[in-house]
């Protein structure tokens, strides 16, 4: 028989990496970080309408599509996750200018902790 080893973040590992490739360690194991569970536990707003649907589409694309892309962002929390943030604290604009800079810095060099300020 063919059984999958699962681990779960009970599960007690140190990790001897880079601080930047703990995230990435993290993410392949676990398939998200502590941040990124924080976020997804977040009250899906109900107002403003455009918050809402927002919220829903970046979820949508967690659950559906983010998997099938590969686990593969490099930053804590998730560019995905991140984006979520930057539209509930900056609002639309704000939060698409700050998404798409957070895009564009997503490669494995840049990686590490990165909250929202």
């Amino acid at each position: 028989m063919n059984e999958k080893l699962k681990i779960t973040e009970q599960d007690k590992f140190e990790f001897n990496v880079n601080p930047k490739d703990e995230i990435i360690v993290r993410r392949q194991l676990f398939g998200k970080t502590e941040r990124d569970i924080e976020i997804e536990n977040l009250e899906i707003p109900s107002n403003p309408i455009w918050l809402k649907l927002i919220v829903k589409m970046i979820r949508f694309y967690q659950c559906k599509i983010s998997n099938r892309l590969g686990n593969r962002c490099v930053f804590d929390p998730s560019c995905s996750h991140y984006a979520e943030i930057a539209y509930r604290k900056k609002g639309f604009i704000k939060g698409t200018v700050i998404t798409i800079n957070r895009l564009y810095r997503c490669r494995s060099k840049n990686g590490g902790k990165d909250e929202l300020k």
